[in-house]
This record gives structure tokens, C-alpha cells and sequence, in this order.
């Protein structure tokens, strides 16, 4: 596999997943790619790929896997019923 050849580590049909996930990469001065985020209508329902590059693949599913582990919550969520 060619190390510049992009790899898709994460799929979603939630865009603000999406985005909250690419930015968690780029921080850590991974590249991160969002394709299909531009649904028009059809958002909720079709996929979102998360595409870096193969000599990133590992590390980048590393810091997923990080943030998997430890979400945060956003202002306003509330925990209970």
C-alpha cells in the first residue's frame, strides 16, 4: 500500500460526530478528510467517511480509540432522566 493513499478509519451519518472527530485529529497534526458531508437533504441518513492517509492510519485510529474512551460531555447535556 502506498503510504499517500487515503483510508477511510471512521464512518458515520452524524456530521457533528464527523466534525468533532476530524478535529480531534487535526490536533494532534493528523490530516483528516470528510467525505460525503455535503448531503444536501439527505443528511442523518447517508454516510460520512473520515479519509486519512495510510502512513496515519494507525495513529489516527489510536486517537480515535482514545476519544472513544474518554467522551466528554457538551454544555447543556444533562445525565438521568
Amino acid at each position: 500500500m502506498d503510504a499517500n493513499e487515503p483510508v477511510v478509519i471512521h464512518t458515520t451519518n452524524n456530521l457533528a460526530e464527523a466534525e468533532i472527530l476530524k478535529n480531534a485529529l487535526e490536533a494532534d497534526g493528523i490530516k483528516c478528510e470528510l467525505d460525503g458531508e455535503n448531503q444536501g437533504g439527505f443528511s442523518g441518513v447517508l454516510d460520512i467517511r473520515l479519509v486519512v492517509r495510510a502512513w496515519d492510519e494507525e495513529r489516527a485510529r489510536q486517537r480515535l480509540g482514545a476519544h472513544a474512551a474518554h467522551p466528554r460531555k457538551h454544555h447543556g447535556e444533562h445525565g438521568g432522566a
